[in-house]
């Protein structure tokens, strides 16, 4: 009996020293994790005049920022929703520069029924695709009578050419930008089921472009002939 109880004994101090090893390694992983995250956006300071950039957690931190006039918002979704499906990290980047125009209209192309950050499917008007843009895609707006004119939209499709670009959508409030940024280290996901992603800090260049994209599509807006869509 008391060989058997120091037996006992020893386990139990063996499982507990486990568990604390693991739970130190898990901390310190963690805290590794959450400061390479909140670098993210260390490349691309300088672009802003004011900026603020709040982290929560283990989650990807979010900018808030002024750009040439504009108040801005950069937000990077971790996408993990899509069964058998590698996680990508998405930036959204929205310009709050009002448009000339009084409905909204969204364009998301391959879509997949999971992109739970885009609003395309609260949108209830689905209108038909212009031949000369990408086809796997849907297209919708929230008033037909009211949607941006789509042959002031349609230069700004030159954006779709790389294949990361992923969603464009237009309101009266602003325009928004969606491209993905990377892809989860593909070995990682299939063993530990984590998105683990290696892209560092974003290209502040992809930045300036994605921003000055979403610009260029309100420009493009106030410079177009006003009229009304026929759906």
């Amino acid at each position: 009996m008391l060989w058997s109880s120091m037996f006992e004994h020893a386990d139990v101090v063996a499982a507990c020293g486990a568990a604390a090893t693991l739970f130190l390694a898990y901390r310190r992983d963690s805290k590794r994790v959450q400061r390479e995250r909140g670098e993210f956006f260390s490349r691309s300071l300088h672009l802003f005049r004011t900026y603020r950039v709040t982290q929560d957690g283990l989650s990807y931190p979010v900018m808030s920022a002024e750009y040439c006039g504009y108040p801005v918002r950069l937000e990077p979704i971790i996408d993990d929703m899509a069964w058998r499906k590698i996680p990508s990290l998405w930036l959204k980047v929205t310009v709050l520069a009002p448009n000339a125009c009084a409905g909204a209209l969204d364009f998301l192309v391959r879509p997949r029924g999971v992109e739970f950050y885009s609003p395309v499917n609260e949108l209830p008007h689905r209108i038909r695709i212009p031949a000369d843009w990408p086809q796997d895609a849907l297209l919708c707006t929230d008033d037909p009578d009211l949607t941006p004119a789509l042959d002031a939209v349609a230069p700004h499709m030159r954006l779709f050419d790389a294949p990361q670009m992923k969603e464009l959508l237009i309101t009266p409030k602003g325009t928004r930008l969606v491209r993905q940024i990377c892809q989860a280290d593909r070995a990682h996901y299939l063993v530990l089921r984590q998105a683990k992603f290696e892209c560092g800090a974003v290209d502040p260049l992809l930045v300036k472009s994605l921003l000055d994209a979403a610009l260029a599509v309100g420009k493009s807006l106030r410079a177009a002939e006003p009229r009304l869509l026929v759906a």
